[in-house]
């Protein structure tokens, strides 16, 4: 349908290259998933999860980012059909047409690991577990890993369910990490599972920290090379142990594909190479803010990921 019968034109400031090529080979009607003020995700006709986003959000896989700031108020709900072509993605129900051409494509950048040293790793792995001690919300890893009585500030504690959780993610985790140093891929499968969809809301808690691992494994370099391949196993055949939404952010984390704000905080991060951990954690304070906003405690969870791939790529490379 051409842009002029819609009511509601809405120009797209920025697109992922993948969702380019698909929309060009794969042209259909698809069907709108959820919708939140910030955020559309859309099921489009070749079975892939996209998400409209607003203008104020970063660059990530699969998604558009439009001239928006509230999506809820557009008129477009769940169900509705949304018809997709190299042009724009159009909603007749709310008589509104989100144009493509014009948008900045968008690529995920990839940080080269073999020229990072053993200390500058440590360094970073330093400086940025400080942060996130000092700033990170708790309530899914980091309470799991660090306090268990902190996710709760009232006076009746937290429930036998979050403490189950919380117990949980902690076992998990330590199990993941164990494997990761033996360099026991089953045993890394059977850790990864067990925290695949392990936590609460969209994005639960153990998906988000196995995405922060995987966005170190797949960086080129990385010692973590036999972790990112169980990992990706275990997302490819397990898709129904998680929301859709969290398994295709983490199916393309293996892939080190992710949000803007991880990729320029892991830029960030082996930048200033000669820097201390407390010079390090100051400059890089404004990309784990930035981090730390995702989500409630997703941010905090993803990165919570990264820091122990940092360390374990630190163990690695000390033991070779």
């Amino acid at each position: 349908m051409a842009a002029s019968s819609k009511s509601n034109c809405i120009p797209a400031v920025s697109i992922d290259s993948a969702l380019v090529t698909a929309l060009r080979e794969t042209p259909g009607t698809g069907k709108v998933y959820s919708v939140f003020e910030r955020a559309i995700n859309i099921l489009a006709p070749w079975g892939q999860l996209v998400t409209l986003a607003a203008r104020r959000l970063d660059d990530a896989p699969w998604t558009i980012r439009a001239e928006v700031r509230d999506w809820s108020s557009t008129g477009i709900q769940a169900g509705d059909p949304a018809d997709f072509s190299a042009r724009g993605i159009s909603f007749d129900s709310a008589d509104t047409l989100v144009l493509l051409p014009g948008a900045r494509e968008w690529f995920a950048k990839r940080i080269p690991l073999a020229d990072i040293t053993t200390a500058e790793l440590a360094s970073g792995a330093t400086a940025l577990g400080g942060l996130l001690e000092a700033h990170g919300v708790r309530g899914g890893i980091l309470a799991a890993s660090a306090a268990d009585d902190a996710a709760s500030a009232g006076a009746s504690g937290p429930t036998a369910f979050d403490a189950g959780i919380a117990q949980g993610l902690r076992a998990a985790r330590e199990a993941l990490e164990t494997a990761v140093r033996a360099g026991d891929s089953a045993a890394i499968g059977e850790a990864a599972l067990q925290l695949l969809g392990l936590g609460s809301g969209l994005t639960p808690a153990g998906d988000d920290f196995l995405c922060g691992l995987a966005l170190l494994a797949a960086q080129p370099g990385s010692r973590l090379g036999a972790a990112r391949g169980a990992l990706a196993a275990v997302v490819a055949q397990h898709a129904d142990r998680t929301t859709l939404l969290s398994w295709t952010t983490l199916r393309e984390a293996v892939d080190g594909r992710v949000r803007e704000s991880l990729l320029e905080l892991l830029n960030q991060l082996f930048r200033r190479r000669a820097e201390d951990p407390a010079g390090l954690a100051r400059h890089l304070r404004a990309p784990v803010d930035r981090a730390l906003g995702i989500g409630h405690t997703s941010g905090t969870d993803i990165l919570s990921g990264l820091l122990a791939g940092l360390r374990l790529e630190t163990e690695l490379r000390g033991s070779m």
